[in-house]
């Protein structure tokens, strides 16, 4: 079925139905001082390479003719959008961005609260599968603190046109008041101005709140890639701190660390297995920042099956298993936690075996704590069993969504967890996460999520830097496997923030510093919660409706971002109508 196109609505002009006095002027394009220099506007979702932008632009933010960016957002949301400098035969030196702060009437947003990155455009030398490209592609979203040249003029054979994309990042305070804010950005270069652009900014009365509704599971494991290319020493004191900045990075972000440590450990002691939580740092720091779900494996840290019978291996096992329970229960996420077995993507019979042994000994101890998989519920083969009645968390891989979707209907309807993930071997026109993608890739991995029904997503890794010297050097992270390999970005989403300065001349960063494909995905997941909001007011189907204009199934969905943008006002304009409804 061929996805039904959209149309942008129109912008309202004037002030938001009264709630500001801002009356919004249409300002005339300013000659930049630098003959061959540009300056314009997109929106987020797109890649601007070094000499020349999307195929599917993302236009319907930016007014050309007025030199005018207008947006809208709700608060507590982030509204981002790009300007780019454009160098045409000609030097810009000490390029410096300043932004006003927004004002309507009384009303103001501070210019303290829209942050802005320069994108540092990675060499991608090997493209990721077929409908890869090779090239200079923008990823790594650096902290704009100091100026910037632009080097464009003709040398032999090297450029004469060069695009510099800088991501701007409004981010809406939860108690904004509704309006339309107005404001400008000024782009100069040795202090001289090349262009001011007006920024217009409408806040709708709807409101993105903190609370999570979707776990998005996302793999942070690699602690001694991160000591490596940090130049710590794993274990220290240092270390440990670089780690946290990493792991509230990603909560910031919308996105549970997965598969790392809470401080379990233990082993026998006096005929009983005794579980030490060593890191109450660690689980108290997860909890507090909303960490949606806690993960934890089956099989006790510390115990071999060496010289144990298979009922006194079974009694530690669940020994292990109630101090776990216990404990989550005083600490506040019981609710929060699931258990997986000893078995991922199960692919055999004797797979299928050991994860229903490891559910019914999970289950001995809790019938009701999710037991985790990362399977689907139809098994490949009818000879291996079932894992229904033994699994009650099911992590589905995104090739079988369509031949899985009746029986996650079903599993669902038992009151089941269903989610799904993305792998190496889902190829185009499936979404992933690879640079050389398009932009709307990962955007729309969160509305796929809600036109399945499903409750949230993973993702194996975030840090792979261990085929590579280092990241910032080296795009091509996935080398060295048979499962679509070479791949640009797989596995690796954020940049370590102490090569800032080697790389762009910008200030290093302590912890992690973000890619533009991580900042898509946050604009998807706060749009998955809007849509959940929707449902809440009673518009679930007006919810699924919005969804289904953008979107058919994993393989059929819009990559258009002006398509997209317009499907995301309609959601906001559905949750402030229904607002506006109640009494």
């Amino acid at each position: 079925m061929k996805i039904q196109k959209l149309f942008m609505l129109p912008m309202i002009g004037l002030a938001c139905l009264g709630l500001c006095g801002c009356i919004v002027a249409t300002r005339e394009p300013v000659s930049p001082a630098a003959p061959g220099a540009r300056i314009w506007a997109a929106g987020s979702t797109e890649k601007i390479q070094r000499t020349h932008r999307s195929e599917l632009p993302h236009t319907g933010v930016w007014d050309d003719r007025g030199q005018r960016i207008r947006l809208e957002g709700v608060r507590g949301e982030h509204v981002p959008f790009q300007v780019v400098v454009t160098a045409d035969r000609v030097d810009l030196k000490k390029v410096t961005v300043e932004v006003s702060e927004l004002s309507c009437g009384e009303a103001s947003l501070p210019a303290e609260g829209i942050k802005i990155y320069l994108q540092y455009l990675s060499k991608v030398y090997a493209p990721s599968g077929k409908n890869g490209r090779k090239g200079y592609w923008p990823d790594a979203l650096v902290p704009l603190t100091r100026p910037f040249d632009i080097r464009s003029s003709h040398r032999g054979r090297g450029p004469v046109l060069r695009n510099q994309p800088l991501w701007v990042d409004v981010v809406v305070p939860a108690g904004q008041r509704p309006g339309v804010y107005e404001g400008s950005l000024t782009v100069k270069a040795d202090g001289k101005e090349l262009g001011t652009l007006a920024l217009e900014l409408k806040v709708w009365n709807v409101t993105l709140g903190k609370e999570r509704h979707f776990p998005v599971q996302f793999g942070f494991f690699y602690g001694r890639e991160i000591a490596r290319i940090h130049g710590v020493e794993q274990g220290s004191d240092e270390y440990r701190e670089l780690f946290f900045e990493y792991l509230g990075y990603m909560l910031d972000h919308r996105v549970d660390p997965a598969f790392i440590s809470i401080g379990l450990a233990g082993g026998v002691k006096d005929g009983k297995y005794v579980l030490e939580w060593t890191d109450p740092r660690m689980e108290k720091f997860l909890f507090e920042r909303g960490q949606c779900r806690f993960l934890v494996g089956a099989g006790p840290p510390g115990l071999s099956r060496a010289g144990l019978t298979k009922e006194q291996y079974e009694e530690y096992v669940r020994q292990y298993l109630r101090q776990v329970i216990a404990h989550a229960r005083a600490s506040g996420w019981y609710e929060r936690l699931s258990f997986t077995g000893a078995v991922d993507e199960p692919q055999t019979k004797k797979e299928y075996e050991a994860v229903r042994y490891w559910a019914d000994l999970i289950h001995s101890v809790d019938p009701k704590v999710p037991v985790a998989v990362t399977e689907q519920p139809l098994p490949d083969k009818a000879e291996w069993g079932t894992l229904v009645g033994y699994c009650s968390e099911w992590i589905v891989h995104g090739n079988v969504l369509d031949k899985n979707r009746e029986a996650i209907a079903q599993r669902q309807a038992a009151g089941e967890r269903v989610s799904w993930y993305i792998s190496c071997d889902q190829l185009y026109p499936q979404p992933n996460y690879y640079i050389d993608r398009s932009a709307a890739d990962c955007r729309m991995i969160s509305w796929i999520t809600w036109r399945y029904r499903l409750g949230g997503m993973l993702y194996w890794a975030t840090t792979l830097w261990r085929e590579v010297r280092d990241p910032w050097a080296d795009a091509i992270s996935w080398k060295r496997s048979h499962c679509n390999a070479p791949a640009a970005g797989e596995g690796m989403l954020l940049y370590p923030g102490n090569l800032v300065e080697k790389y762009t001349g910008q200030e290093n960063v302590y912890g992690p510093v973000g890619s533009l494909r991580f900042a898509l995905l946050r604009e998807g997941l706060e749009e998955l919660e809007l849509l959940e909001q929707l449902s809440s007011l009673g518009g679930r189907a007006e919810a699924d409706a919005i969804a289904a204009s953008i979107c058919n199934g994993v393989k059929d969905f819009s990559r258009d971002p002006n398509e997209i943008e317009a499907a995301r006002h309609r959601l906001i304009r559905a949750i402030a109508a229904r607002r506006d409804e109640r009494p």
